[in-house]
């Protein structure tokens, strides 16, 4: 029996040697995927193989979990992997090492956004000369930092919290309070174990005038890890994901720091012309302070996506690779059919693996995006885009850590009760991503303001945008339309037909609102809900084909550009077939197309069948560190308590 079994894990087409990894197809893809920073990646790639620091652990406290999320943290900073100067040298460099360390540990990379971007990122774009100091212990984790925005009371509607900074002129300081329960700064990452400093969002006052949301610098442990003075601590404890995560809760009471600890780069506290001590700053209005010292937000948002598509990435190997080694009854009776053969199997996995890649691709378009208004001078060109970078960086966040909450659930369902144990990281991967789900933004909110922004593009017909709804989709002639035969392009012109719809029908029930008198809160809030988020959904389907479609047109060789070319027609016809309520009520599907449209689906989940060992090989996950990926046989001969230590060193 063994025998046999060792025999049928050796067919799988990822058997090492089997699947042909370095054939010109997968390497052509696996670059086009990674997009940039590669020998950074390939040196993420090398870690699990060779360190044991990385292997995952399960069987361990609480505590145990927190050290080793940092511990694996500071490696990567000291070998230069990763860098707060990268925001200033090279900023797609740290997207890619969240992508990398998402398919390593979520807790790490959860840490490395806080303590690289929201702190050490926010210290860097809003602090000045006199703050620099403070990023030279970031990348070395000497100063572990953490980013106190939220509060319990103040979550979405954050520009109104409740923590005071207040500016004391007899002492030059700035004294900070939590002054209520609901003021306390909440689910702080790095805060309950690890962090030094923080940058404290908080109410400026200024010779008793109130100035909005500014951030302050301020210590909240010594060296020895004690609080400061007048610093309260509390450790928000175990969570259902994520718990190498120290999560905390900060008060704050009376705590005074130099004046020049506020980050200073727009707003300042600075003698005046009769030398008394006087608020000024660049940005008019207080809601506009907020937007602007909240800016690291949407880079947070391109981290937490760039770390869920290395989580999502991991989770279809793990499926894929199991799905084609796993073996049960076949037409003999036998256990002689891998269970990747069977339509079921098909049907749950492939439409998620070409979802997968829209979304890669899409991603990369968006980070892009975002370099470009982030890198040199400010220019006019770059202040225009920044709306729709915004937009951009909201709804690739939510569409993102959607699909990796999907991903990771169905991929469990599909590999059985093999899915259901730690050690084959599923599961922690559905915890994952619904953490991500809700961080930096809650995505249906996100997804208001996506919808908020485009209708105003909309009603205002700003042409740099008009793209994204222009369509020369005719309802007229889709009577005679073939699925098995439409391009890509055919696809993008019915996705830009829908946008345009549900961007037409929104504009005219707002107008039909304020034309009767009645509040747009209520029409927005309680009656509009659901054609909001649809809307926004539908633009970030014309952004992911879009990107789909300008990747496509890449010079790749005839192989290439068939696995391609099958991709993209299962990823639209899915998208088509999941909202076939929206184009049957609105005239575009009758009975007949859709029974159509279902048959063309299942060809095409069918189709993609002879191209998913390479499909899954170029997602670049070269060692998933799950048993059930790789020979999961062998893992099983020894009383291993689930944990993969062990044989990771008799490998070495």
């Amino acid at each position: 029996r063994t025998t046999n079994m060792s025999k049928v894990l050796q067919d799988s087409p990822f058997w090492p040697g089997k699947s042909g990894k370095n054939s010109s197809s997968i390497v052509e893809l696996k670059h086009t995927l990674d997009h940039d920073n590669h020998e950074t990646r390939e040196a993420y790639r090398q870690i699990g193989l060779n360190d044991q620091l990385y292997v995952p652990r399960y069987n361990i406290s609480l505590k145990e979990e927190r050290d080793l999320a940092y511990d694996r943290l500071k490696k990567l900073g000291d070998k230069g992997l990763v860098s707060i100067y990268d925001f200033e040298k090279n900023p797609l460099r740290i997207f890619a090492s969240h992508e990398m360390s998402g398919v390593i540990d979520a807790s790490m990379a959860t840490k490395m956004t806080v303590q690289f971007n929201l702190f050490g990122g926010t210290v860097l774009k809003l602090g000045t000369e006199q703050h620099r100091h403070i990023l030279e212990g970031v990348d070395s984790l000497k100063l572990v930092g953490c980013f106190a925005l939220t509060e319990l009371g103040y979550g979405n509607n954050a520009v109104e919290m409740e923590t005071r900074a207040v500016y004391l002129p007899e002492t030059d300081e700035i004294e900070i309070t939590t002054p209520s329960t609901l003021a306390q700064k909440y689910w702080i990452t790095n805060s309950a174990v690890h962090a030094h400093y923080a940058v404290v969002f908080a109410q400026l006052e200024v010779n008793q005038q109130q100035e909005g949301v500014h951030v302050i610098l301020v210590r909240i442990r010594d060296d020895n890890g004690t609080p400061m003075k007048g610093v309260t601590i509390q450790d928000m404890g175990h969570k259902f994901g994520c718990n190498g995560v120290d999560n905390g809760k900060l008060w704050f009471d009376k705590v005074r720091v130099p004046r020049k600890n506020l980050l200073n780069r727009y707003s300042d506290i600075k003698p005046g012309s009769n030398g008394k001590m006087e608020f000024s700053s660049t940005i008019r209005s207080r809601r506009g302070r907020f937007l602007k010292v909240a800016d690291q937000l949407l880079s947070g948002r391109l981290c937490i996506a760039s770390m869920t598509l290395g989580g999502l990435k991991l989770a279809m190997t793990i499926a894929i690779h199991y799905s084609y080694s796993r073996y049960t009854v076949g037409p003999s009776g036998k256990s002689d059919a891998a269970i990747i053969s069977y339509q079921l199997q098909q049907e749950a996995l492939f439409p998620l693996l070409a979802r997968t890649y829209a979304l890669n691709f899409g991603l990369n378009y968006i980070k892009d995006k975002w370099v470009e208004i982030n890198g040199g001078k400010q220019t006019f060109e770059k202040i225009a885009n920044e709306t729709e970078v915004l937009i951009l960086c909201c709804v690739i966040k939510a569409l993102l850590t959607w699909h990796a909450e999907r991903v990771a659930s169905i991929c469990r369902e599909r590999c059985g009760g093999q899915g259901y144990l730690s050690c084959n990281r599923l599961g922690s991967l559905i915890g994952n991503s619904h953490a991500t789900i809700t961080a930096e933004g809650d995505n249906s909110v996100l997804m208001q303001k996506v919808t908020k922004e485009l209708l105003t593009l909309f009603q205002h017909e700003d042409a740099s945008s008009s793209w994204t709804w222009t369509s020369t989709f005719n309802l007229k002639n889709f009577g005679n339309f073939d699925w098995n035969s439409a391009t890509p392009e055919m696809f993008l012109e019915i996705f830009k037909y829908r946008l345009a719809t549900d961007l037409k029908e929104l504009s005219e029930d707002l107008s039909q609102t304020m034309a009767t008198g009645g509040s747009i809160f209520d029409a927005w809030m309680h009656h509009l809900s659901n054609k909001i988020q649809h809307c926004a959904r539908a633009y970030g389907e014309v952004i992911l084909l879009s990107s789909f479609i300008l990747n496509f047109k890449l010079k790749f060789q005839v192989e290439t550009k068939e696995m391609l070319l099958a991709t993209v027609r299962l990823y639209a016809l899915s998208q088509i077939r999941d909202d076939v309520l929206w184009f049957t009520t609105h005239g575009i599907l009758g009975n007949s197309d859709v029974s159509l449209l279902d048959e063309a689906w299942s060809a095409s989940v069918k189709n993609l069948e002879k191209f998913a060992v390479d499909l899954t090989e170029a997602l670049g996950v070269i060692n998933t560190m799950t048993p059930i990926a790789e020979d999961w046989a062998h893992f099983n001969k020894d009383n291993n308590q689930g944990e993969l230590l062990q044989q990771f060193r008799s490998r070495l």
